[in-house]
């Protein structure tokens, strides 16, 4: 089976390197977005599926708009693509360029959480169970038929980091089976059924805790944003980001710091336990260590510029 990968992110990775590795599959090209300037200094910053397709030896191309590989499509001729984590839309044409299309990888049970943003919304949503859907791509945000699922039950204690991790290994293990399926007919597509839900692009906004909120709310919300971009909050007006975090049962006004060791802040119903934090400008270290470093008080008011 000659096969094209389409990713960018770390989601990504785990599932080409399931490609490369199965014996029936022959990966013949990657695609990948372009490299662009991240951080302060603005440096160009390589895609982590086109950093392991070079370390991989694989054939690998960058392309601003897919138009430009039109021709690279039609003489490699593929039986099918596979895409986990694009991050760009695909045209119809481009779905037409394999017999088979184009099998998405998408971590959350469709129709909910179609979109940008669905492991995080997930983990702030405080939903039970997920998964992993195979989709074969249509003209639509993530509406396409599916061809398999791989269901995951929630602990409620992961951040979207980890959860994001377990979903793209679960995905990589099931791939080559998936693909074999479909390709010899044994796996129908079948449509999305269910309640729609859409997992829009997380806002610079919604990063901010609202300490209004209760307890459990702002618990999610830290798993949620962990690592990237982050649960933040103000403290004397600088920047506190929050990673980690656990409700209590104190009772208090929402934002006030209650206690220090270990330091408590209130909410809007309940208090929440903070246990790993970043100064603006420093490391992340524990609350414990951060409250001893930064002179940490009862009363202060958290959110406040």
């Amino acid at each position: 089976m000659k096969l094209i990968f389409l990713g960018t992110s770390v989601f990504a990775l785990p599932v080409l390197q399931a490609l490369q590795g199965t014996r029936d599959i022959e990966l013949a090209l990657v695609i990948s977005r372009p490299d662009r300037k991240s951080g302060r200094g603005r440096k160009i910053s390589r895609t982590p599926v086109a950093a392991l397709a070079d370390e991989l030896g694989i054939k690998l191309l960058q392309p601003e708009k897919l138009k430009e590989i039109k021709d690279v499509l039609k003489e490699l001729a593929p039986d099918v693509m596979v895409s986990a984590s694009y991050g760009g839309w695909l045209p119809g044409w481009f779905l037409a360029a394999a017999p088979l299309g184009v099998v998405n990888i998408h971590p959350s049970l469709l129709p909910r959480h179609r979109g940008a943003a669905p492991v995080i919304r997930t983990v702030l949503d405080g939903d039970k169970a997920t998964g992993v859907c195979f989709m074969v791509t249509d003209g639509g945000w993530d509406t396409g038929d599916i061809l398999h699922t791989v269901n995951w039950e929630m602990t409620g204690t992961e951040t979207a980091g980890e959860l994001e991790k377990v979903l793209a290994e679960a995905a990589a293990l099931a791939l080559p089976e998936v693909l074999s399926k479909y390709a010899d007919g044994t796996l129908k597509p079948i449509p999305q059924a269910g309640t729609e839900s859409y997992a829009e692009k997380v806002t610079p906004e919604e990063t901010v805790i609202s300490w209004q909120s209760s307890a459990e709310e702002i618990r999610r919300a830290i798993l949620a944003f962990n690592p990237v971009p982050g649960a933040r909050t103000i403290n004397r007006s600088k920047i506190l980001k929050i990673y980690s975090a656990e409700t209590s049962s104190l009772q208090g006004i929402p934002g006030v710091v209650l206690e220090t060791i270990p330091l408590i802040v209130g909410c809007g119903i309940g208090s929440i336990k903070l246990l790993e934090v970043q100064p603006q400008g420093k490391r992340r270290m524990s609350a414990d260590e951060f409250v001893r470093g930064h002179r940490m008080e009862k009363g202060v008011v958290l959110g406040e510029t």
